[in-house]
Formats: structure tokens, sequence, C-alpha cells
């Protein structure tokens, strides 16, 4: 059971990682990305950009090994809040990773090739569409760890 209760606290932490990463672009940098110029924005997203991508693969890497886990582990028990809610975060994180990939990463790659005063493509519509990705990144993963606070609490007084 130990074990158990273990990776299940890694599963949360790493979770909670994630979900705080995304919150902070929605509720802290999100805004000030919406008005700063288009030189600063582009900037500001190559500099976070290299600090961050060695990080984010590790970071989301292990939470989708820790849910993997933690879902085979939860299996046993298909019935309960505990798998329920464990299945549910993983199916966000699993959205969440798709949108990031298939979304943000495209664009981040082509916000590198900015260069001031160029007019080739529509460089504000590219920000917007890439806060919109966050935005939507956030819904999954915010419910994602919704979906296991509400299972930790309906599953407290269940065995696995």
């Amino acid at each position: 059971m130990t074990v158990i209760n273990t990776v299940r606290l890694l599963h949360l932490l790493s979770y909670v990682l994630v979900t705080s990463q995304v919150l902070f672009y929605l509720f802290i940098l999100g805004d000030s990305l919406k008005v700063v110029s288009l030189d600063t924005f582009f900037e500001l997203r190559k500099v976070i950009d290299s600090l961050m991508i060695g990080r984010f693969k590790a970071m989301y890497y292990s939470c989708l090994a820790l849910s993997l886990v933690v879902v085979a582990l939860a299996a046993k028990n298909p019935a309960t809040a505990f798998f329920i809610s464990v299945a549910m975060a993983l199916v966000c994180l699993a959205v969440d990773l798709a949108i990031a990939t298939k979304g943000s990463m495209p664009l981040n790659a082509l916000m590198h090739t900015y260069s001031p005063g160029d007019k080739s493509v529509n460089w504000d519509e590219i920000r917007v569409q890439w806060l919109d990705y966050m935005k939507y990144r956030g819904v999954f993963i915010c419910a994602g760890m919704l979906s296991l606070l509400v299972g930790l609490l309906m599953s407290k007084n269940q065995t696995l």
C-alpha cells in the first residue's frame, strides 16, 4: 500500500507541476503577452522556449509515465473513484500534449523565424493563435487536475 501511495503522491506532484506551468501562462504571462509589442512578444517567446524545452519534455514525459503507471495500478478496480479520476486526468493530459505538439509547438517553431519588420506572415494572428492554444491547454490540464483532486477526496475511504 505504501508503494501505491508514494506513486500517487509523485503523480499528483508531477500533475501539479504541469498544471502550474499552464496556469502561469493563463493568469499571469498571457495577459502581459497580449499587450506587449510583437517584437517583445517574439523575443520573450524565443528566450522562454530556449530555457523551457528541456524542462518541458522532462516535466510532461514524467507526468505521462506516472499517469500511465497510476492508471495501470487503479485498473485493478475500475469502478472506483480512484480509477475514474486518474483515467480522466490521463485523457486530459493526452489532449493537452496533443494540443501542444500539434498546435503550440509548430507555432513556436514559426515564431523562431520572426524578424522585426517581416510582413510575410500575419504575426499578430500567430500570437493570438498561440495564446488561444494556451487557453485550450489550460482548460484540459485544469480539468485533469480537478479530476485528480475530486478522485482523491472521493477515494479517501476506499481501498485499492
